[in-house]
């Protein structure tokens, strides 16, 4: 089995379901439902690769503060190692609320630890202790953000594979990723994050500029599928029609998946992303990042049912 450790944020998420109206300003809007759950990109596709049979570890921040200890308990609970995660007093562990109404899901996050959360003092010793690198969501983390090309050097040199997903840059302006394209295993983007970085006006486009700089992105187009180059040709991998519950963090479902399916269960590239779009459907039909819970059984039966096999 393949350790794994998955860098990035490590905050709550507070899910409000089912909102009768979108927020309207100086008004109170009504959910059916709230929970206090994991949030962050890292920590939910760590907890949907353990929930898959997985070895991984996380290396995060947190504050002192019960929103910290929460995730350190809940992250506990799915088998993630956590002894890689830093504590601080000076701010709060980070929070997103979600306001879901519909399909639509708006998020408010308060940074946080997200924000202070650098990566000075990882070295070699921390690094070749695992099998992959994963980097989550770098765009909210200012302070680690400038550290990452030196991981990936690290990883390069001691033969580590790794993978990156940006999550959406707010300035546009993707700071670093024309360093990390050339160092990464795989890259996974959303849509909006290939066109916005590649400047391109089609997925097509945005996957035909992106060959040429990395190893190999995987384009998340929704309901439409995954786009990615097999071979010498570019496919879109179908996605799975379900009942959409709450979008949030399917795509880290996917990521989880797919490096499960590559690092452990030996999947070619196209069965990998075909096994990553079943977790991330099924995470869809549940509320929250992680509450899918989906072993490899899970995905499997989901697959079956759909008539794949």
């Amino acid at each position: 089995m393949k350790r794994v450790l998955m860098f990035g944020d490590v905050n709550v998420d507070i899910m409000m379901g089912g909102m009768e109206s979108l927020p309207v300003p100086d008004r109170e809007t009504i959910c059916e439902t709230y929970e206090l759950t994991v949030g962050s990109s890292a920590a939910i596709c760590a907890c949907n690769y353990a929930s898959l049979g997985g070895d991984v570890s996380i290396l995060g921040l947190t504050g002192q503060d019960e929103n910290g200890e929460f995730m350190l308990r809940k992250m506990r609970t799915f088998g993630i190692n956590v002894d890689l995660v830093r504590r601080t007093s000076e701010v709060g562990t980070g929070v997103t609320v979600n306001l879901i109404h519909g399909n639509n899901r708006t998020q408010v996050t308060y940074p946080g630890t997200i924000a202070a959360f650098e990566g000075a003092s990882i070295d070699s010793s921390i690094v070749n202790e695992f099998d992959h690198l994963h980097f989550a969501g770098p765009y909210l983390q200012t302070k680690f953000r400038p550290h990452i090309t030196r991981l990936l050097d690290l990883a390069s040199e001691a033969g580590i594979s790794t993978s990156l997903d940006p999550q959406w840059d707010v300035t546009e302006c993707w700071e670093f990723m024309e360093e990390w394209l050339p160092r990464l295993t795989y890259l996974f983007l959303n849509r909006d994050e290939a066109l916005s970085m590649s400047k391109a006006s089609s997925p097509e486009e945005s996957i035909r500029w992106l060959d040429v700089k990395t190893a190999c992105a995987l384009v998340k187009l929704g309901s439409e599928g995954v786009m990615v180059r097999v071979e010498t040709a570019v496919k879109v991998v179908s996605a799975f029609s379900v009942e959409v519950v709450d979008t949030t963090g399917a795509g880290d479902a996917f990521d989880a998946a797919f490096l499960l399916g590559v690092l452990d269960k030996g999947m070619e590239l196209e069965e990998a992303v075909r096994f990553a779009n079943a977790a991330g459907a099924r995470s869809c039909t549940f509320i929250g990042g992680v509450n899918a819970r989906s072993s490899v059984d899970d995905v499997s039966a989901f697959l079956a049912a759909q008539g794949e096999e």
